[in-house]
């Protein structure tokens, strides 16, 4: 029997203090169940699953990796089929189906998910991430809250530049939740909503967003309903000490955890910020001067004497460190890696700037 290995995710989102998850109708076959796709060479389950969502519904969605579910079935007794899914939520918003494969797309409650979908392999991998979801503090949380988050509050990145959106606040809540759970007695409603902040302050100018950030979410009605005086202090302080040339150490647990968690310390993925940070925000100099202007960045903010400090010294972000400094020491290979960037993404930039 002929083996086949497929990946996709199961989306939801907030609308009108309701969760939906997006459901497809697909042509062949004429079933409905969730967007997925076949592995192509030297892919890795996460980026099959992005592309075939992206192929299937134009979405670029942010993948919750630790909540994961395998589907597996049999195919006219010919094909021993294994779909992996992973939960995951849009970081875009239009979407549109891809008209040779698809019938419709549609966004159901996620109530009446179970009663959509044709198959019960397919409603059985369902519960099992949904049963993995509702552990999730994120689920745990007053939905009016978390919709306002999703629906209000990060939207407004969308303003920002390329390297501080949607997908930013994403990583950086994931992480904050990965350090917190290794700290005792710690707030994850407050972990979470100040990963939603830490960066709004952008409204006002670089310069001093993390204070600004903090004065948001002192100001914010919405916040007031849900949170005490003390924890919005809390919360607001951690916004304020998370700046990465901060001098002074967080005032609180919370202040390191998404000050840690803003680092997020991966190599090529701080490289690339870098890039996009600075076609965002220098869209008028050289080529050179970009390539110039993101490696000094880099040395003077991750180089061995640079101004970034660790509060928590988790093991990623050490590690990461360790390896963009021994990658720093090579002035030509970190160039290099720069102006591969700096290719990738400059033909882009003039569309969405």
């Amino acid at each position: 029997m002929k083996k086949e290995k497929s990946c996709g995710c199961i989306i939801y989102k907030y609308k009108q203090n309701k969760r939906l998850f997006l459901l497809i109708h697909q042509k062949y076959g004429d079933y409905v169940g969730f967007p997925k796709g076949h592995a192509e060479i030297n892919e890795t389950h996460i980026q099959t699953a992005l592309r075939e969502v992206k192929e299937e519904t134009n979405l670029d969605v942010f993948i919750f990796e630790d909540i994961t579910a395998k589907d597996h079935y049999i195919i006219d007794k010919k094909i021993d089929k294994e779909v992996i899914y992973f939960l995951a939520t849009p970081t875009s918003h239009e979407t549109k189906k891809q008209d040779s494969e698809i019938i419709d797309l549609l966004w159901v409650e996620e109530s009446e998910v179970i009663n959509h979908l044709s198959y019960q392999h397919g409603k059985d991998v369902f519960k099992n991430i949904y049963k993995q979801f509702q552990s999730h503090i994120e689920y745990q949380l007053d939905i009016r809250l978390v919709n306002y988050l999703y629906e209000t509050i990060l939207p407004i990145y969308k303003q920002f530049d390329r390297a501080h959106q949607n997908g930013h606040v994403h990583q950086v809540l994931k992480t904050s939740l990965e350090l917190a759970s290794n700290i005792k007695d710690i707030r994850l409603d407050l972990v979470y909503v100040i990963a939603f902040y830490h960066d709004i302050g952008n409204l006002y100018g670089r310069d001093n967003h993390h204070i600004m950030g903090g004065k948001y979410l002192e100001d914010d009605e919405m916040i007031k309903k849900y949170f005490s005086k003390v924890d919005i202090k809390i919360m607001k302080e951690a916004i304020e000490d998370h700046r990465a040339s901060h001098e002074n150490e967080p005032r609180s647990i919370y202040g390191k955890i998404i000050a840690e968690a803003d680092r997020d310390i991966i190599p090529e993925v701080i490289i690339s910020r870098t890039v996009l940070f600075g076609l965002s925000h220098y869209p008028d100099i050289t080529r050179e001067e970009h390539i110039q202007r993101a490696y000094e960045h880099l040395i003077e903010k991750y180089g061995k004497n640079g101004y970034l400090k660790l509060w928590l010294d988790s093991k990623k972000n050490v590690e990461g460190l360790k390896t963009l400094r021994d990658l720093l020491e090579d002035e030509e290979q970190i160039r290099q890696i720069i102006i591969k960037d700096y290719e990738k993404y400059a033909k882009k930039s003039k569309n969405i700037l």
